[in-house]
């Protein structure tokens, strides 16, 4: 419990809005190479060509629970079958996060990876669940920290945007996000 909490803290402190290494729209995100749930390495330059959904969250975070499944029906919307929805978890104790998994996503179209928070803390998060939409070359192009409605909104719109699928709308011009967070 005691490290759960260090861990929180730890964590809100790293991704606080005055952290040198908060990465904001526009820029390059940072590269990883992660463990999937079923062994194999995923690696963020191998996407290179790929849209990305890079979403980080935690069995511990409530509104983490309740936007991956809305995150799973969004990964099975016609049109973006050639996005990459990453689902990265930050929970320390694998078997928590295994039982979550098994009981709650064990069909899910998400690519589900393990993360002892040092990603997160790379990508200087201000709150969870803390997702990223990286278009073909690398570049962030869309942040959400916490989880609404309304960002499940913003999220699909981003992505519409950078799939090409309404290119330019709202005068932001392919592939850049019209709807980026605050």
């Amino acid at each position: 419990m005691l490290r759960t909490a260090l861990l929180v803290l730890a964590l809100a402190l790293a991704g606080s809005p005055a952290h040198a290494d908060s990465v904001r729209i526009g820029d390059p995100a940072p590269a990883f190479s992660l463990s999937s749930w079923k062994g194999a390495q995923v690696t963020l330059p191998d996407l290179r060509g790929k849209v990305v959904c890079l979403d980080f969250w935690a069995t511990w975070c409530a509104t983490c629970k309740a936007a991956l499944p809305a995150l799973d029906a969004l990964a099975s919307r016609a049109g973006f079958e050639d996005v990459r929805f990453l689902a990265v978890n930050i929970d320390r104790d694998r078997e928590v996060a295994d039982r979550y998994v098994a009981e709650r996503l064990a069909e899910t179209r998400l690519t589900l990876l393990r993360d002892g928070g040092a990603t997160l803390s790379r990508y200087g998060a201000d709150g969870m669940p803390a997702l990223y939409l990286i278009d073909r070359d690398g570049v962030v192009r869309h942040v959400e920290s916490g989880y609404e409605t309304a960002a499940l909104t913003r999220v699909e719109r981003a992505l519409d945007d950078l799939v090409g699928i309404r290119p330019g709308a709202g005068g932001a011009g392919p592939g850049v996000s019209a709807h980026p967070a605050q």
